[in-house]
């Protein structure tokens, strides 16, 4: 369209053009310049006001006449639009702004068509000028009246799924840690003329949780995006921001923006301490990506921490510890202290070793440990609602909770220890007896039964049923979340079928800390994953069939070695044995554990709800910055602990903004082993149970270090060990921790710092596989070969080098990286 009097396009204006096309206008386009998302428009300026009322009277009802030059203005534009509709709103020269933002006082009209109608909400738009409320607001305020200087703003009109306001400050508590989020289905007018009940998030890094509504505007990708843009938004105006947005054709666009009004001074952060840490030579631990929350540190941890010494049963290892230091978990491993520390280890491995005592373990886990502990969780799964219970039976069921915990922690750890130890006596053997090295060794543990595939077995099932379901597909298609019952109206049995994998395969804690929702809570992840697998051929069973026929191969391959030298084939084949038997149970113990962190999750909701409900919290999610303890102290004794919520808050905020180093202390100097000449001391089945466990030592001792950085430039690769072979060629998406989830998409190469259990349901959409840490036993590199993933693990920084959205090419075989395009 040629410019025309009294017309500019919006993304031609700036903060500069304030007092020409008013505040809204300028700062859209200010922001539509800097690449925000802002849809197109046109801004009819504040001469067009002025002529209008010098033209004659002002009818205070329907507003000043247009003149004939501002109408062919707006005619003009409503020729180009055609029967596109648009938003008209008022964009005035004193509202938006630090002290006046006139919230609601002047007018907006939405879906305008044509040339007529166009003109008449233009023309509503400066009749709210001269409204007595308006001259109430100005009144109040002390402003006085008259000032009558405004433009009225155009935009195309969204077709919006769901919209809201954002605050990238609380603007109650004055957080600015803290992006608050209120979201309705369709159009965000409903929310602001208080016609809908809206869902209320809370975003705190990179956590979104739903503090109320039913998640059926948002989901937690999503409420991620929308505190992004309000982040951005406020770094650009270097100010906390209050703005608008509405997701429409799949992706989300600003409405709005303008500075928060009387935000209250941010809550009091601690001062920096000095952090000590105890004696010895600490790593950052793995098994936390963040600092853990209260509730975690007084529940989970302890079990974990308690338990963690049974994975050195068999080896030389004195201690393996967990602590947190200066908010963050940190791992210590000890060797024993001196000659005499060594043999009194080594007496009281070899009387385990001699007494069988690592086959009785895996043999206890299939008697007992299974039955009895996987029974006992799974009735308090399905047969106790935390909800129905009144205050002291929660509180006995939490006692049961903590207690079944702690025990399949000790499980998942003993069984740990025993599977090491085997996996160390076939890859010495396979060493000694046949030249392989551990990538071939490796080859004769895949595809074992095991529960490790049994989510991506399960997700082939929903699958299936939804590819021949139109109704159903149609219904997945749509990007919102689809209701229970509208699953059930579009195919019952898929409906069935999902909330049976809810219950079995999602009921799982998200890593370490029960802060983080687990993927029951989170459908709409599990639907996604549905969707991105419909028409792709997905048959897990297939590609486990092919792993169970590379194993045989592999086992056919080394008899066929050995029946050289039969009189090893003994050896081979009981080491074989005992390894084939522990090797899955790591998983399977693991997934024990995480179904009671689950329900220890599950329980302390329900805390929290009754916390909030008896006005003694202000969030549910505030329960977790409590120790459990405390808790069930507030709810017993009625005593609101706002102290020790803030004081947590606090501690949390400074420790995510203070992360430790690598490591504290200087490492230990040595082989970490006993000598060459005392081992050759040693009867002969010490000697192999000592080797065995040097074996798989030093196997996790060559990953420990991080790989060799480098400059993360445009072309650079990224290097690291090969821990699944093949070549892949996709997108990244750089994931941190379980509650990033939602963010893959089909076909995107996983980039993250670690993976554990829970992240298995992820690989059947992925591409590729890339990890900071790892090395060939770790379990991205196990898992990854089970789904037959390229994987490049160990490379020390890729969630740094990476960035989203970059395409890369993965080759497994080789261990690089090679960037396709550069970083965005």
């Amino acid at each position: 369209m040629e410019a025309v009097a009294f017309v500019r396009p919006l993304d031609e204006v700036g903060l500069g053009d304030v007092a020409e096309v008013g505040h809204k206008s300028a700062v859209l386009g200010e922001l539509s310049a800097a690449g925000l998302p802002v849809p197109p428009g046109w801004v009819l300026t504040a001469d067009a006001l002025d002529r209008a009322l010098a033209a004659g009277p002002v009818d205070r009802r329907d507003g000043p006449e247009l003149p004939d030059d501002v109408a062919g203005a707006l005619a003009a534009i409503a020729e180009e639009l055609g029967e596109r509709p648009v938003a008209v709103r008022s964009s005035a020269t004193d509202e938006d702004l630090v002290g006046t933002s006139y919230a609601g006082q002047y007018e907006s009209v939405l879906g305008v068509r044509g040339p007529t109608a166009l003109g008449a909400a233009v023309r509503a738009c400066w009749a709210s000028a001269f409204t007595d409320r308006v001259a109430v607001y100005e009144g109040a305020r002390g402003d006085g009246a008259g000032r009558r200087r405004m433009g009225v703003l155009i935009q195309r009109m969204l077709r919006a799924e769901a919209a809201g306001v954002a605050f990238s400050a609380d603007p109650v508590t004055g957080r600015r840690d803290q992006v608050r989020i209120s979201a309705v289905r369709g159009l965000g007018d409903r929310l602001a003329a208080g016609q809908s009940d809206a869902e209320e998030w809370s975003v705190v890094d990179d956590m979104a949780t739903l503090v109320t509504g039913a998640r059926d505007a948002l989901t937690p990708a999503r409420a991620l995006l929308v505190a992004e843009l309000a982040r951005h938004v406020e770094q650009r105006f270097g100010r906390p921001q209050d703005i608008e947005w509405a997701f429409a054709d799949g992706r989300l666009w600003l409405l709005q923006a303008r500075p928060i009004t009387a935000l209250p001074d941010p809550p009091p952060r601690p001062a920096d301490r000095p952090v000590q840490p105890p004696p010895g030579f600490w790593r950052r631990s793995n098994y936390a990506a963040r600092p853990l929350s209260p509730m975690a540190r007084s529940t989970v941890l302890r079990g974990q921490a308690d338990n963690l010494r049974h994975l050195l049963a068999y080896s030389l290892g004195q201690s393996l510890e967990l602590r947190e230091i200066g908010g963050w978990l940190y791992s210590r491993f000890a060797m024993p202290d001196g000659p005499a520390g060594f043999a009194a280890k080594l007496n009281q491995v070899m009387a385990a070793v001699r007494a069988d005592e690592p086959a009785g373990t895996v043999r206890r886990w299939h008697a007992d440990w299974l039955p009895r502990l996987g029974g006992a969780l799974e009735r308090e799964r399905d047969e106790v609602d935390p909800a129905a219970l009144d205050d002291d039976q929660l509180r006995a069921h939490l006692t049961r909770l903590l207690e079944l915990a702690h025990e399949a922690s000790e499980a998942h750890f003993r069984i740990g220890g025993a599977g090491m130890l085997a996996l160390g006596e076939l890859g010495l053997a396979c060493a000694e007896l046949l030249g392989w090295d551990t990538p071939s060794t490796l080859v004769l543990l895949t595809g074992l039964p095991g529960r490790t595939t049994e989510p991506s077995h399960r997700l082939a099932e929903l699958v299936r049923l939804a590819e021949g379901e139109p109704a159903l597909r149609a219904l997945l298609a749509d990007d919102r979340t689809p209701s229970r019952s509208a699953l059930a109206a579009a195919s019952p049995a898929f409906a069935e079928a999902f909330d049976r994998y809810l219950r079995d395969c999602a009921l799982r804690a998200a890593g370490l800390d029960i802060a983080n929702p687990t993927m029951a809570e989170t459908p709409e992840l599990v639907l996604a994953l549905v969707r991105g697998r419909l028409d792709q051929g997905f048959d897990p069973a297939e590609d486990a069939l092919q792993l169970v026929r590379q194993r045989a191969g592999a086992v056919a391959r080394a008899r066929a070695e050995l029946a050289r030298t039969p009189e090893h084939l003994p050896r081979f084949n009981r080491a074989l044995r005992r390894a084939q038997a522990a090797y899955p149970l790591r998983d399977d113990s693991g997934n024990l554990a995480k179904l009671a962190a689950a329900l220890i999750r599950r329980a302390v909701l329900v805390v929290g709800d009754r916390l909030v409900a008896r006005g003694l919290l202000d969030r549910v999610d505030e329960v977790f910055l409590l120790e459990l303890p405390e808790a069930l102290a507030a709810l017993a004794g009625g005593e609101r602990p706002d102290g020790i919520v803030r004081a947590r808050a606090a501690e949390l905020a400074w420790a995510q903004a203070n992360p430790g180093p690598p490591s504290y202390g200087r490492p230990p100097e040595g082989p970490g082993g006993p000598p060459a000449a005392v081992l050759e001391m040693l009867p002969e089945d010490a000697r192999l149970v000592v080797r065995a466990g040097m074996w798989v030592w030093r196997e996790a001792a060559e990953n420990l270090a991080k790989h060799e950085a480098h400059d993360g430039g445009s072309g650079s690769a990224v290097r690291g060990i090969p821990a699944s072979a093949g070549r892949y060629t996709g997108p990244v998406r750089v994931i941190v921790d379980e509650s990033g989830f939602g963010a893959l998409r089909p076909g995107d190469v996983l980039v993250c710092p670690q993976t554990t259990a829970e992240w298995s349901v992820l690989f059947p959409n992925i591409g590729a596989l890339v990890t900071d840490q790892g090395g060939l036993l770790s379990h991205p590199a196990i898992i990854a070969r089970e789904y037959r993933v390229p994987a490049v693990v160990a490379t020390g920084d890729a969630t740094r080098l990476l960035t989203d959205d970059q395409v890369v090419t993965v080759d497994g075989g080789a261990g690089v990286v090679e960037p396709v395009t550069g970083p965005r």
